[in-house]
């Protein structure tokens, strides 16, 4: 065995000036500094002689016992997902093959490169990259990626926004407006102008008239005190709008970069991607050279809120500057915070939200007990306490969601499905959007029950018009629909409303969405 003496001078201890211009914490002679690390953490401080110039140690180590130097983290990032590329952990984002990234990096590809999670993504799985409060029920720590991001990083990625001039393009999802709509997003972006944008508008019930679902959403950026430079409602799957979206973006850019925000999943990536598309096509008026590759190699869409895990740079414009896709924002207001991936994938929309217009109040009352509760799956119960005859609801919301009707429950009444005996007392709504609802339980109770089951949210009070028309809409933070409440012929009569969501969801009472009167639609199918 060759023997090989380290002399290390400890911090603190005086040295000469020659050896002062080595690494102040370790000073290693006849050894590679690479190896150092390595070498000290097996030193006993028993073996430690200090002494005036400093402490000297000797030491015999094998060469099979030298530590090899660790390979050098890999360069590039997924163009999916934005996240660093890394070898270390397979299941988490970012993972590449060792074998495909070296083939990749000879031939200077890095940026070609798409990790593992994002495949599986694309394949419909739904593998998390950020920590949620619904992975405390996991039942093991082996089921969850090992490298998982927090909704405090993802935000902290954002603040480069306000440090230079840009163009915002902020997104809100319009079948979840009042819980998709970013608060206080002057703390992320300062003073930067503001272009709004409502997704998913191909999904809004059959006949709605986009341009009044732009006037509502200015009106509710009024609203919430946000001064926007335009307002677009835009599908991504179908391009509908994507033209004059991208249109106004190019006008008002400027010479300056454009940043893509929104909350997680209101479809930040699926506009990049139909953005890109539209730039790269030269047939569109919109037509841009430097978007043409980058059509082929998009960011990653998915059902999975926090798919993209840090900005994303496009260089999409001619004239050089970057289009970024942003990481969503995780609210912990919103109702997928508390489901698991496979509830959330279940209630992902897909089809046009069509309305289902439950049985008035008056058929769940009666003489003694006026009023009624409306259970919306597992995740919302709606208590109408007063109201006028002919008082209806309106119901747009995924086909699990199935909604009940029953005599009015007091305001501590709690319902457990368990043990089958409300189940009995339980009138169905019977809805044509799935099996009947009776059959199975109902959609988000287990989550709800781990979350501490519903709670009193909200309450309303609000007056009759005369008209049979939709008075307010009832919303659930980040879910896919909302409920009407609709009015009667009766002018100025009251209805009080108490709004039950699972703990830390937020319920809002808002203007009705202008979509076509439900009473006629239903009328229309039948």
């Amino acid at each position: 065995m060759r023997t090989t003496t380290v002399i290390a001078t400890s911090l603190g201890i005086r040295a000469d000036t020659a050896e002062r211009r080595r690494p102040p914490h370790l000073l290693v002679r006849r050894l590679p500094v690479s190896l150092a690390p390595s070498l000290v953490g097996r030193l006993h401080p028993a073996n430690v002689r200090r002494r005036a110039g400093g402490a000297v140690v000797t030491c015999s180590v094998s060469e099979e016992q030298m530590v090899p130097e660790p390979p050098p983290p890999p360069k590039g990032s997924c163009y999916g997902c934005g996240q660093r590329l890394q070898f270390q952990f397979p299941d988490s984002a970012g993972h590449v093959l060792k074998e495909r990234y070296d083939l990749k990096a000879k031939h200077k590809q890095l940026n070609l490169l798409l990790c593992q999670r994002c495949v599986a993504l694309t394949h419909g799985r739904m593998v998390p990259g950020v920590k949620e409060w619904s992975q405390n029920r996991q039942s093991s720590d082996e089921e969850l990626p090992k490298m998982l991001l927090t909704p405090e990083e993802l935000r902290e990625k954002l603040k480069v926004v306000r440090t230079e001039p840009a163009l915002v393009v902020m997104l809100v999802d319009l079948l979840d407006a009042s819980g998709s709509f970013l608060g206080r997003v002057r703390e992320l972006i300062g003073n930067n102008p503001v272009m709004l944008v409502g997704t998913k508008a191909d999904l809004l019930p059959k006949g709605t008239e986009l341009l009044d679902v732009e006037e509502w959403l200015l009106e509710t950026a009024a609203y919430k005190r946000l001064n926007v430079m335009g307002v677009k409602a835009i599908s991504s799957r179908t391009s509908e709008g994507i033209p004059q979206a991208v249109s106004a973006i190019r006008r008002e850019r400027r010479g300056r970069n454009v940043y893509v925000i929104g909350a997680a999943n209101v479809g930040k990536s699926a506009f990049v991607r139909a953005l890109l598309k539209e730039m790269g096509s030269m047939s569109s008026m919109q037509f841009d050279p430097a978007a043409i590759t980058l059509a082929k190699r998009s960011p990653t869409e998915s059902p999975m809120p926090g798919t993209t895990l840090s900005l994303i740079p496009l260089s999409c414009f001619a004239t050089g500057q970057f289009l970024y896709d942003t990481p969503g924002l995780h609210l912990d207001h919103r109702l997928p915070h508390i489901l698991t991936p496979s509830e959330l994938k279940e209630i992902h929309p897909r089809k046009k939200l069509r309305p289902y217009l439950a049985p008035p109040v008056e058929e769940f009352s009666d003489e003694e007990q006026p009023g009624a509760t409306y259970l919306w799956g597992g995740i919302a119960r709606i208590d109408v306490v007063r109201a006028p005859v002919g008082t209806q609801l309106a119901f747009y919301g995924p086909a699990p969601l199935k909604a009940f009707g029953l005599q009015l429950l007091g305001e501590d009444d709690e319902i457990d499905f368990d043990d089958g005996e409300e189940e009995e007392k339980a009138i169905e709504i019977e809805s044509e959007l799935g099996e009947d609802a009776e059959e199975q339980e109902l959609y988000g109770a287990e989550s709800v029950r781990q979350r501490g089951g519903l709670w009193l949210s909200r309450r309303a009070e609000i007056k009759t018009t005369g008209r049979k028309e939709a008075l307010v809409d009832i919303a659930v933070s980040g879910l896919g629909g909302w409920v009407s409440v609709l009015g009667t012929s009766r002018k100025d009569m009251d209805i009080e409303l108490r709004i039950y969501t699972p703990r830390g969801v937020e319920a809002f009472v808002r203007p009705p969405l202008p979509v076509p009167d439900p009473v006629q639609l239903q009328r229309a199918r039948q």
